[in-house]
């Protein structure tokens, strides 16, 4: 019982971390449509967007919507040209994806061992934002198994 109590000290500041930030929304928010597929999708082209234009972020494709330890997760998001980065967020942490031409963006990720009690859905930002600061924000649903 005192193991348990004392578990649950321990993990109570980050629940609350993930909690706090999930709770969070930022910019305006969309539903980009989503293609999911083992094969990688043709890109669709980019929407020409002014520097003061708000971002949209156009269409994601992500290789797998469930996922295991030691799954590669690949991914391509479509924006608006005007858009300056892509950042892709869970819970606490995020990442930035690579912008391979004006509007497109694209990354991978290496699944890592998670706990038994962490494997479940999560719902995973993608967040748009233009050099002026503008941002646009979509979300997908990611599966740990």
């Amino acid at each position: 019982m005192e193991v348990a109590k004392i578990a649950a000290r321990r993990w109570a500041p980050y629940l609350a971390v993930v909690v706090f930030v999930s709770c969070a929304r930022h910019g305006a928010s969309q539903q980009a449509p989503i293609a999911v597929g083992s094969s990688v999708a043709r890109a669709v082209p980019a929407p020409l967007g002014r520097p003061n234009d708000p971002p949209k972020i156009v269409r994601v494709w992500i290789s797998q919507d469930s996922v295991a330890a030691g799954d590669v997760l690949r991914g391509h998001v479509t924006t608006t040209t005007n858009v300056a980065s892509l950042e892709v967020r869970l819970g606490p942490r995020s990442a930035t994806l690579k912008r391979t031409t004006f509007g497109q963006f694209e990354g991978a990720f290496h699944v890592p061992r998670v706990p038994a009690f962490l494997r479940r859905s999560y719902d995973v930002d993608l967040i748009a934002r233009n050099a002026a600061g503008r941002s646009a924000q979509t979300q997908i649903t990611i599966a740990f198994r």
